[in-house]
Order: C-alpha cells, then sequence, then structure tokens
C-alpha cells in the first residue's frame, strides 16, 4: 500500500500544474505550539487522466496516512550523502504525516501534509518540502516536457511571540525571469488557488495585507491568492499580523 501511496504521489507531483488547489492552514496553541497543515485537492486532474493514474497505481480506493518518519528510515543512507542544508531540509520531515484518498469511483484526489510544531521557526516552505519527497522517490525535474512546479528562489520563514505573528519570503537579490518552460503554464496556475488560513489564540488587531479576510472572532485570518502568485512575485504572499 505505501508503495502505491507513494507512487501515485509521484504522479501527482508531477502533473500537477494541470490544476490544483492549495490550502495552508497554520493553527497556533497558547503556548506557541501547533499545527500546519498543507492541503492539495487534484479531484480536477483525477477526472483529466484518471484513467492513466489508476493504471499506475492498480485502480483502487487509497485512504490512508503515511508516517515520514519511517521513509527517512528507508532512505538513510541516500539521506546521509546529501549537502549538510539538504540534510537539515529533510530532518523537518521527522514529524510530519501524509494523508491521501484517491478514489477513482468519485474521482476524488486529495493529499494533505501535516506537521506539528514547537515553535513555528521549525516550519519550512511546504512546497519546496513536497519537492524533497519527490527527488527522494526518483523524480526528476522535468518529465514529458513538464517544468519543475515547485522551484521558485524564495526563502520562507515565521514569527510568533504573542504579540506579532509574520510569515517573511524573501528572494534573492538577482531575480531570474521566469523560465519559458514554466511561463506557459501560468493561464492555468491562474485559475489554481492558493489560500492561507491561519487560526491563532489571540484577537487580531491587524493584518497587513488589505485583501485578507478576518473572522467574526477575530482570532483567525484567510488570504487567497492564485497559484501563479507564488511564482510571479511570492513575496507577496508573506504576511504580519499584530494582536490585541
Amino acid at each position: 500500500m505505501k508503495t502505491k501511496l507513494l507512487l501515485a504521489f509521484s504522479l501527482f507531483l508531477s502533473l500537477f500544474a494541470t490544476s490544483c488547489n492549495f490550502t495552508e492552514t497554520l493553527v497556533i496553541n497558547e503556548d506557541g505550539s501547533g499545527t500546519m497543515t498543507l492541503a492539495m485537492d487534484a479531484s480536477q486532474l483525477m477526472a483529466m487522466a484518471g484513467e492513466e493514474m489508476t493504471k499506475e497505481t492498480g485502480g483502487e480506493r487509497m485512504d490512508t496516512i503515511i508516517n515520514f518518519k519511517e521513509l527517512l528510515e528507508e532512505h538513510k543512507d541516500s539521506i546521509a550523502m546529501l549537502p549538510e542544508k539538504e540534510r537539515k531540509m529533510m530532518q523537518a520531515f521527522s514529524n510530519m504525516k501524509m494523508k491521501m484518498l484517491m478514489d477513482p469511483a468519485t474521482t476524488e484526489f486529495k493529499f494533505d501534509m501535516i506537521t506539528d510544531f514547537k515553535g513555528v521557526n521549525e516550519l519550512q516552505d511546504m512546497m519546496k518540502l513536497m519537492k524533497e519527497v519527490k527527488n527522494m522517490q526518483g523524480g526528476a525535474n522535468e518529465q514529458d516536457g513538464m517544468p519543475d512546479a515547485f522551484k521558485n528562489d524564495s526563502e520562507v520563514s515565521y514569527f510568533y511571540n504573542g504579540k506579532k505573528f509574520i510569515k517573511k519570503i524573501t528572494m534573492p537579490a538577482e531575480i531570474e525571469q521566469i523560465p519559458d518552460s514554466l511561463a506557459m503554464y501560468m493561464a492555468m496556475f491562474e485559475s489554481s488557488k492558493y489560500v492561507m488560513n491561519y487560526k491563532f489564540p489571540k484577537r487580531i488587531k491587524s493584518v497587513s495585507n488589505s485583501a485578507a479576510v478576518i473572522s467574526e472572532d477575530r482570532k483567525s485570518v484567510t488570504v487567497t491568492y492564485t497559484l501563479s502568485d507564488y511564482y510571479v512575485d511570492p513575496k507577496n504572499m508573506g504576511i504580519e499580523v499584530n494582536f490585541e
């Protein structure tokens, strides 16, 4: 089952540019610990390429959870050979789980990447972590003309001290132009959504993004982007939240 799940995930990572919606949910507790989930809904992809995908995975319904700690143990020898920076990134998987639902009958195809943390400073860019999963499974950067869909040069950091929350996204001084291999998919990325949904233990006083929607109890904030924002100008997906 685990082999089929990873195969399905690898197929998803290779083809997701066709159509997929992402929801990044961050829940912070009173003590600063919490959970982050990156939920990916690729049901439209299943509807379009379901026959090929079910052929590769056996066509059976899969509804399961995989613990990445086990996967890291299986690949510990190859991970030990990675550069130090990449080894540290891989450590972020130790507390991560992946939940997958793939049902050819209903064309549902959903992945949830879930990680617990003691402090938000432990968090990394979940999109880049997905790329590492793809690489760990032997996925190529480009397959059948598809671009490396998880590649951008941004760096993401998180900060929370009870008075303020910051998601900061920085770019290198020299920002490269979007390559033609990726630019041709921008129209499709425009139709895919990237939703950030953050929940805090304190009431929100202000949010830096004017498009943010604050919940009625003022403890949650939601911002919706198109997936193209992740590539065109990802630093605009940063956010600062001040609390009462």
